[in-house]
């Protein structure tokens, strides 16, 4: 459940690695942080260790070992993909800050940076219209922020019964999206009369949590959560590595 996934992952970070690549079996190095309410997992030393990830080792655990085999690798396949995703997202608000930054200082941006702004805005779906470059910042760093890896765990267990679910193990599809889309979704066996939606699917699990993060941080129903982050890092209250 939710409590036990909090207690046992929301206070670990990853410290380094050399490469990432799905694909292969890699080393990630778990630690324990002493804060007691953390609800990020990430931490990094250096620009390497945003880029990738390894083999998981986590029954060292006391708790781990109270779970199922089935619970513990449903665990180890998707922390690594979800702490790449965030890790992912850390670089791209250093850049953001970096960007404010230079905004503050001289008031303008190269060719490059207004290109990337763009390419982020566009990403998160943020509107560029009408406003000016330092607010647009502000903005996008409300979209462009990690979620808490426990919550990633806890929304993918329930929604696919800890990948046992049809639309898991057929699909890909770890936390129930939904779609329109007849080439990009697939109709649930009991939909109730009347409904039109599909369940969306993917060509790998990855892709399944990647795509989960961009709702997250671009879906207008989860609005409130991005402001209550938001809240959470003003307050102090969110992680020591608020790049």
């Amino acid at each position: 459940d939710s409590n036990t996934i909090n207690k046992m992952y929301s206070e670990k970070h990853i410290d380094s690695v050399d490469y990432f690549d799905i694909k292969e079996n890699t080393n990630i190095v778990v630690n324990i942080k002493n804060k007691p309410i953390n609800p990020s997992i990430i931490n990094t030393n250096n620009e390497k260790s945003y880029a990738s990830f390894k083999n998981l080792d986590l029954l060292e655990s006391e708790n781990f070992s109270k779970i199922s085999k089935t619970k513990q690798d449903f665990i180890k396949t998707l922390l690594p993909l979800i702490s790449y995703e965030n890790q992912k997202i850390l670089l791209e608000r250093e850049n953001l800050y970096r960007i404010e930054k230079n905004l503050i200082n001289s008031n303008t941006l190269t060719n490059k940076d207004l290109s990337y702004l763009k390419k982020i805005a566009k990403k998160y779906r943020v509107n560029t219209n009408n406003i000016h470059k330092i607010d647009l910042v502000k903005k996008l760093l409300i979209s462009v922020d990690i979620i808490p890896n426990s919550i990633v765990l806890a929304q993918a267990a329930n929604e696919s019964g800890w990948g046992k679910s049809r639309f898991a193990k057929d699909y890909n599809a770890l936390f129930g999206e939904y779609t329109y889309d007849f080439e990009k979704g697939v109709m649930p066996l009991e939909r109730e009369q009347g409904k039109t939606h599909l369940v969306k699917v993917f060509p790998s699990v990855n892709n399944s949590v990647e795509s989960y993060f961009k709702n997250i941080n671009t879906h207008y129903a989860y609005e409130k959560f991005r402001l209550i982050r938001q809240l959470m890092r003003n307050k102090n209250n969110f992680s020591k590595i608020s790049l």
